[in-house]
């Protein structure tokens, strides 16, 4: 009797609980854990799923999981070392990224339209073992990349107009490749050795010159009548003739004509390209034209090795020197001041680390501080003057009182605030690296506590090239505040600035070392990871809801983009910022 009551009992609490993860399911609360589960089961010791325990994927604990309204809408497992299918993942309804880079899955890829995924915006599967053919009718899908696997076949059932970023190189693909997608590169298909048609060469066709016998040879009588028929038009044939050669002189007279006009029209063109190029080639200075402005600068501004620009000509080495001073900062590159000037002017001077920047002595640096000290924009902070002198390497700049980016993240920033401040932080980049230079500028800092706020609360990007002096740029490898889930693969490498481990806002080519040079690409993969951190952390709630689930999803699209491992699939700032615009 008593073990009657014990299976009684048992029974029950299970048919409760039973109950209580249907009513959930239900509710709607946990739709996606299903496929998340099967997923799982191709690989249970997976580190980087580890925490997807429980009945709630949503539950913010789920490592590489983004939900919207109890929905999963973000997987994210690049570099996971996983196997298995990915088909459970595309289960997810209302999935809009999915990122599963740098794997061993397989299997083939189920077919994807709007019926099966209509909310998938980013798909990227690349470096993966995955096989079969690729059907995609997905009209709001932005980004595909499916390289480096083993997908056959042709491309005619993949329909994506909406795509930004396609890459399906070093795959098995055939077939020529269709309209829509000719408008993409070569090299987004490189590497598959069937494929043909714009923009790869194009294809060759095999045509049959095969007819009918009948046509070929004739009976004897019928070349009589056809000999008959000839002799008696004999002179119809000879008009023809003429008029032949008449019509092919004048039409080779229009040619001549024709050919003439367009060498002229090219003459023109090439002429005014010139005259463009001179007056864009005039607008960058060259080297000896900045020594000339420099000359003329330390003639008529500060002395004694201070180098002024524009706002900063009642400046004075003595008087920096002199003024009471009020520590702000102190890191690798150096130390910065609060200094207060005896006039009561208040501005911040930056002194450099002698040990970092002990080969700064030459030309190069100072040509490029005369060239940052001619940035004038409203994010970026204005250098007023410098000095480069005896070892001393001062850099002076207008004093923000609302400090940097880094701070006010800490202290917490609401949605409004944080969407401005990273806008501003782009549009300040994107200056830089359009700013009418020869070479090119890069900034090769980018970072929350370079990123100082104004009087106004707006962004304003700082230190503009001054890290491409540095002795060593691997120390400057600072580690973000960035959740797990964005990057599993760095997290569970450790925490170091150095191989496999965290890059920090450095991108991978100049953490790996090897003497690799900041550029503008690299920019984007630290202004990338300063968008993920904005958005993912030292937020407060707001009563948004919806919009800013939106707009956040985006942010962090966006952010996944820019911190692409190959510079060349980075956007440029100005695509970043048109990219921004869509919803901002």
């Amino acid at each position: 009797m008593t073990h009657f009551h014990h299976c009684r009992s048992s029974l029950l609490l299970l048919l409760f609980l039973t109950c209580c993860v249907h009513g959930e399911l239900a509710n709607g609360g946990h739709q996606d854990l299903p496929p998340l589960l099967s997923f799982k089961s191709y690989n249970p010791t997976a580190t980087a799923m580890e925490s997807w325990v429980g009945i709630n994927p949503c539950s913010g604990s789920w490592i590489g999981v983004r939900c919207k309204k109890g929905r999963v809408i973000g997987v994210f497992l690049d570099n996971a070392s996983l196997v298995g299918s990915v088909a459970p993942l595309l289960d997810l309804t209302h999935v809009s990224v999915l990122t599963i880079r740098r794997n061993s899955l397989s299997g083939r890829l189920p077919p994807l339209d709007n019926s099966t995924n209509p909310m998938l915006r980013h798909l990227l599967i690349s470096h993966n073992k995955l096989s079969g053919d690729l059907s995609l009718s997905l009209p709001s899908l932005v980004t595909l990349r499916a390289e480096h696997n083993g997908f056959h076949g042709g491309l005619g059932a993949v329909s994506v107009p909406m795509a930004r970023s396609f890459n399906v190189s070093r795959n098995m693909l055939g077939g020529e490749i269709n309209g829509d997608l000719s408008r993409f590169p070569s090299s987004s298909f490189g590497g598959n050795v069937g494929l043909c048609g714009h923009p790869l060469p194009r294809c060759v066709r095999a045509y049959s010159a095969l007819g009918d016998s009948s046509s070929i040879s004739q009976s004897p009588t019928a070349a009589m009548d056809t000999s008959s028929v000839s002799s008696s038009n004999g002179g119809s044939l000879s008009k023809l003739v003429l008029t032949a050669l008449m019509a092919t002189g004048i039409g080779n007279a229009v040619l001549i004509l024709i050919s003439v006009a367009i060498s002229v029209a090219m003459f023109v063109y090439v002429r005014r390209k010139l005259r463009s190029m001179k007056d864009a080639s005039d607008s960058a200075l060259t080297f000896h034209e900045e020594d000339k402005v420099d000359e003329k600068r330390q003639k008529n501004g500060g002395g004694g090795g201070l180098v002024v620009f524009e706002g900063g000509e009642d400046l004075r080495l003595e008087s920096l020197l002199k003024a009471s001073a009020e520590v702000l900062g102190k890191g690798v590159s150096g130390s910065t001041y609060k200094a207060v000037l005896e006039d009561g002017v208040v501005v911040a001077v930056k002194r450099l680390s002698a040990l970092q920047f002990a080969g700064a002595a030459g030309k190069a640096f100072d040509r490029h501080m005369r060239l940052a000290g001619r940035l004038r924009h409203r994010h970026v902070a204005s250098l007023r003057a410098y000095c480069n002198s005896s070892g001393e390497r001062l850099l002076v700049y207008d004093f923000f009182p609302n400090g940097s980016l880094q701070s006010l993240l800490l202290r917490g920033l609401d949605w409004a605030a944080r969407k401005a401040i990273v806008r501003g932080a782009a549009e300040g980049i994107n200056y830089i690296h359009t700013f009418p230079a020869r070479p090119a500028l890069v900034h090769a800092n980018v970072k929350p506590s370079n990123i100082l706020l104004d009087d106004r609360g707006e962004a304003c990007v700082s230190e503009c090239g001054v890290m491409r002096y540095a002795a060593n740029i691997q120390q400057h490898c600072v580690i973000p505040r960035h959740p797990p889930e964005m990057f599993p693969d760095r997290a569970a490498s450790g925490g170091g600035g150095g191989g496999g481990g965290w890059h920090g806002y450095a991108a991978p080519e100049l953490a790996s070392g090897g003497g690799a040079r900041a550029t503008q690409e690299s920019d984007v993969y630290s202004f990338g990871m300063v968008l993920l951190e904005v958005v993912n952390g030292g937020g407060k709630d707001g009563d948004g809801g919806g919009e800013e689930e939106e707009e956040a999803m985006g942010m962090v699209r966006i952010g996944m983009m820019c911190t692409a491992e190959a510079p060349e699939e980075r956007p440029r700032m100005a695509q970043v910022l048109a990219m921004m615009a869509e919803f901002m």
